[in-house]
């Protein structure tokens, strides 16, 4: 691309495929579908909770996930103390 005007697109299209593929990884295809059905019908409430609830779970599995791997990085600089 050679002028700023088009640069700017590119990098919008650039921004939006990035979220949009961020999106699909967080809530997976089958809420998707359900959110594009949820959108032509013009009902939200029911697939706004639903994908709160599934974002939620996603993010106390990996906090646990994170947990148990600072544990296990931190066992080496236990394992000094002890003589076996």
């Amino acid at each position: 691309m050679r002028t700023k005007k088009k640069v700017l697109g590119e990098n919008a299209l650039i921004m939006f495929t990035y979220n949009f593929k961020r999106l699909l990884n967080l809530i997976g295809i089958t809420l998707f579908k359900k959110l594009c059905k949820a959108i032509k019908e013009n009902d939200l409430t029911k697939t706004r909770e639903e994908i709160a609830l599934h974002i939620l779970v996603f993010g106390v599995n990996l906090a646990y996930i994170v947990k148990i791997l600072l544990f296990l990085e931190n066992i080496p600089k236990k394992m000094r103390y002890f003589k076996i």
